[in-house]
């Protein structure tokens, strides 16, 4: 006879997210014009890893654990979720504020667990999260989810993400190479609230070869602007003008986006590093006095000497990212990098491009 006996609910899940690197806004700050639309790419690592249990009082450890407790107080609080009792376990997570999107996926991280365990049964049909897309099944333990945009925009209210560029939170669901649209910004009211704003809207997703590789050099000890610092940056600066935007939006939708869906890499490669240079122009009189900005143009310079195409800042800095058509590409850049002795003060790992987003399993 099969066995009716309802399933115990979860006494834990996992969390393993990508990493965002975002190559830079469309436009901001020019009236009638969406602004902070951009364009990004997910890759497989340096990812978040989050452990959320059943606890009977709140609680939290590893790197950036009150960080990620005041992630689970909002999203508790933005679901009326009372005092339930939590344990939070950060088992790793990128650098902060180094172009890598760790605060996203932390926060989308805690928010999908808490939810997991709290808000409503993973049986429901409305369910936790959705199942792997059938094209792309995954080597899956029983008690596997991954997320869908709606559930992602969901999260990201809860954990309050999302305010600026959507490119991590698009990502979480699915990964790919992201670009969005931006959203309309009215300077003379208060921005909504994190229950109602508008998010940027995704107009284009592609999934990039499983055999290109992307080599992320961070630099260690620094960090791009966040915070206060950042928004009054932001300030400061002055609108991007018509016709940067119109070139981003031309390299973006007519040469990068193209070059990924055929999968050819040498237009891919100069369409990145086309994409990350008039992007960065109206933030230079911003970031040129950032402590590590002459560090990363001389290391730029070096990836262009050689003969890396495919390079670029990812948002603030300092992390860098060089793009590969193959592992052994990347293996002899790494090895080049560290015969320079660029190891010594970065650190350097091998990614792939990720086509699935963050997954979610049960675990004892």
């Amino acid at each position: 006879m099969p066995d009716d006996t309802p399933s115990a609910p979860p006494a834990a899940v996992e969390i393993r997210t990508p990493a965002r690197i975002h190559l830079g806004m469309l436009s901001f700050g020019a009236p009638g014009i969406r602004s902070f639309g951009g364009v990004g790419v997910m890759l497989d690592r340096p990812g978040v890893v989050l452990r959320v249990r059943r606890a009977h009082r709140i609680e939290a450890r590893g790197p950036l654990a009150e960080r990620a407790l005041q992630f689970a107080r909002g999203a508790t609080e933005a679901w009326g979720l009372g005092d339930m009792g939590y344990g939070l376990e950060v088992v790793s997570v990128p650098a902060t504020h180094a172009g890598l999107g760790s605060g996203t996926q932390l926060g989308l991280a805690v928010a999908a667990g808490l939810r997991h365990l709290f808000r409503r049964a993973p049986t429901e049909s409305a369910g936790v999260a959705s199942p792997p897309p059938a094209e792309r099944p995954l080597d899956a333990l029983a008690h596997e989810w991954v997320f869908d945009v709606r559930e992602a925009i969901e999260l990201a209210r809860a954990a309050g993400r999302g305010r600026r560029s959507c490119i991590g939170v698009y990502g979480f669901s699915r990964g790919g190479l992201i670009v969005e649209a931006g959203r309309h910004v009215d300077a003379t009211q208060t921005p909504p609230d994190d229950a109602t704003r508008e998010f940027s809207p995704m107009v284009a997703r592609a999934r990039l070869p499983e055999a290109w590789r992307c080599v992320v050099i961070a630099a260690r000890g620094s960090s791009g602007l966040h915070g206060e610092a950042e928004r009054a940056a932001f300030a400061r600066l002055p609108p991007v003008p018509a016709d940067v935007t119109a070139g981003l939006a031309k390299i973006a939708l007519m040469d990068l986006l193209p070059a990924a869906v055929e999968g050819k890499f040498a237009e891919f490669a100069a369409a990145v590093r086309s994409y990350g240079v008039l992007a960065g122009k109206p933030f230079e009189a911003e970031s040129a006095s950032l402590p590590h900005a002459a560090a990363t143009a001389q290391l730029l310079e070096l990836l262009d000497e050689l003969g890396i195409t495919g390079c670029a800042q990812s948002s603030w800095g300092p992390t860098v990212i060089a793009c590969c058509p193959s592992l052994e590409v990347a293996g002899d850049l790494t090895e080049a990098l560290d015969r320079l002795g660029l190891t010594k003060l970065h650190d350097i790992v091998i990614a792939r491009f990720d086509s699935q987003g963050a997954v979610l399993r049960e675990i004892e």
